[in-house]
């Protein structure tokens, strides 16, 4: 409800496959540990399944996450309390994260190490994998997956209002970024403003991408144009000859 009301855009079909097998697939998966492993419980056990745990758990919500096909309804309460304040994704995560072990801790959950391990790391864990991993693979199915032949792709018409509206979301959301940094920049943390500005500078270098995509499309949209006023002036004097 929390999700519906605030961001719908969380919504989609990740949505509803995280909500109907994840409960599913943590049962089997913890059955075929228990049939490999035992029961086991010291320290060196915890802190190993702690460990390749996270780091399997925030790779994977970040690679389901990155397609923008929708989230869990847990995960999406993150993405939009960063989206609504100057908050990072990690400092919203991290808050949520804590928040929410506090409440197993008041209701009398399972609350222990691996715990508090998790609601400390998992939001900065998820941003690194989104950065270095998952943004830039599905960069890379976009670009591959992109139609070559010409005559399948969708009408001119067709093309250039997704363009605009493409670029027309690009430029606005760089510049409210600009003015909550202008506004903000100070209150962002060592850490947070190098994160920020290695986001800048692969925005930078995908502008720059972006800008040269433009100038090609540019120059095919203006020879497609001389081609057919070419061929319309050829059929006036060809049809002004003949009379």
């Amino acid at each position: 409800m929390f999700v519906i009301w605030l961001d719908r855009g969380q919504i989609g079909i990740g949505t509803i496959l995280n909500m109907v097998l994840v409960g599913f697939e943590i049962q089997w998966f913890t059955g075929i540990y228990h049939n490999l492993f035992g029961y086991k419980t010291s320290f060196l056990i915890v802190a190993a399944d702690t460990i390749i745990g996270l780091l399997l758990f925030t790779l994977g919500s970040s690679l389901y996450m990155a397609p923008s096909l929708g989230v869990a309804p847990y995960d999406a309460i993150a993405p939009i309390v960063s989206k609504k304040t100057k908050l990072s994704y990690k400092t919203a995560r991290v808050i949520q994260d804590i928040l929410f072990m506090i409440a197993a801790v008041v209701f009398t959950g399972p609350v222990g190490f691996a715990t508090i391990i998790v609601a400390f790391f998992t939001g900065p864990l998820i941003s690194w994998w989104n950065e270095h991993l998952s943004d830039p693979i599905v960069a890379v199915i976009d670009d591959a997956t992109k139609p070559k032949d010409e005559s399948k792709q969708a009408t001119v018409t067709t093309l250039l209002s997704h363009l605009g509206r493409r670029t027309y979301h690009t430029v606005t959301n760089a510049f409210e970024t600009t003015g909550t940094l202008r506004k903000d920049i100070k209150t962002y943390s060592t850490s947070e403003l190098r994160s920020q500005l290695k986001i800048v500078r692969r925005n930078m270098r995908n502008s720059r991408e972006m800008y040269q995509s433009f100038v090609e499309q540019y120059n095919l949209i203006e020879g497609e144009l001389k081609k057919r006023i070419n061929k319309a002036n050829k059929k006036k004097k060809v049809t002004g000859v003949a009379k």
